[in-house]
């Protein structure tokens, strides 16, 4: 496996459901008033997470110094949230395909974060899901 494959992986891994569920999956049929749910004031929602992975559209990322990086700011509805995170996860993947080797050596140690990162704020999607007893009955029968 090369440096190409194995980002490559990472980034399926982020969009399709490989050994583990993607962050793609992991917020499929929701609604808006299910993803706006938080456990408590102090947590952020699934909205509010995927509204922060938003903010990483552009590999290599400019860090954003932006104190408060889960409101929403665009205003955008659940639904145009959902379809930006596709759209960027599919750019991830258009850009390592099409990139030279040079080019994957400079963004692979920001991509490797990139996708650690996304799964990890997945997990909490899964664990807020769980809590809102939406996950088994999605999960069951997939």
């Amino acid at each position: 496996m090369n440096v190409k494959d194995i980002l490559l992986a990472q980034l399926n891994a982020c969009h399709e459901n490989t050994w583990f569920v993607s962050l793609l999956h992991s917020i499929d049929n929701l609604t808006e008033e299910q993803a706006s749910w938080k456990p408590s004031e102090t947590t952020n929602s699934i909205f509010e997470i995927v509204r922060y992975l938003n903010r990483f559209k552009d590999i290599p990322n400019e860090r954003n110094v932006e104190t408060n990086t889960f409101r929403n700011a665009e205003g955008l509805t659940w639904n145009d949230t959902v379809k930006r995170i596709e759209n960027i996860t599919t750019e991830w993947k258009n850009v390592v395909e099409e990139a030279e080797a040079n080019k994957l050596d400079e963004m692979a140690s920001d991509l490797s974060y990139l996708t650690i990162h996304t799964t990890y704020h997945k997990g909490q999607i899964l664990y807020i899901r769980k809590l809102q007893g939406l996950w088994e009955t999605v999960y069951k029968g997939k």
